[in-house]
């Protein structure tokens, strides 16, 4: 009798051990971290990353706009809202060779780099080591990231770090966006955000600076 009421003692204490386990997985998914004071917005946009002409149109482009006669793309316009709700600086991520100034020849490109699983090289760095919080903006390509931004996360260890996704695209959301920056940070917690239109982004500023005051309460 004794022996048998240690083995539903035991099995008691394994499933409750099992149970709590279960029950820290989903909280962990769950709890969304907040951002805390170290922290910076890192971006990749067309803008910054090609040789554009003065005169290029921005009417028929649904990633280009011009602010007080400065060119600008969406990731950069959403990177300085967010900036400027966050109270911190905007870092773009550059690439030593530009993208074409052709749209369709800029897709080609992109199409091509996923293929080969590209890696273009960077030409600037970014301090990330006392960063708590990285606030990320990029495009969605080919229903990925851009292969600048896998160079980015290649690069540099963002373990124990928060990462905020925004993603402009023209249809496909998010895609795997998300689960494949948690394939390349494992150690860092990854937060969906807000996608948005690359043709409406300039229509969605409230909306975007309202997401982020969500974020940071």
């Amino acid at each position: 009798m004794k022996r048998y009421g240690t083995a539903i003692i035991t099995t008691f204490a394994l499933l409750s051990a099992i149970l709590t386990g279960c029950g820290d997985k989903s909280n962990n998914d769950s709890i969304q971290p907040k951002p805390v004071n170290n922290s910076a917005v890192v971006y990749f946009s067309r803008v910054g990353n090609t040789d554009f002409a003065d005169d290029v149109d921005v009417t028929t482009s649904a990633s280009l706009n011009r602010e007080n006669g400065e060119l600008k793309g969406n990731a950069q316009l959403i990177a300085e809202w967010i900036a400027d709700e966050v109270n911190t600086e905007t870092v773009e991520i550059v690439t030593e060779e530009k993208y074409p100034e052709n749209y369709d020849s800029t897709v080609d490109q992109a199409k091509n780099e996923q293929g080969d699983k590209a890696r273009p090289k960077l030409k600037n760095s970014i301090d990330v080591k006392d960063l708590d919080t990285i606030w990320l903006v990029t495009p969605n390509w080919w229903y990925d990231l851009p292969m600048p931004v896998y160079t980015f996360f290649d690069e540099y260890d963002l373990s124990g770090k928060n990462i905020f996704v925004y993603v402009t695209h023209e249809g496909s959301g998010f895609s795997k966006i998300i689960d494949t920056i948690k394939d390349l940070e494992p150690d860092a917690q990854v937060v969906e955000v807000l996608s948005v239109k690359g043709g409406s982004v300039k229509d969605e500023e409230q909306k975007i600076r309202d997401k982020t005051k969500e974020m940071i309460k």
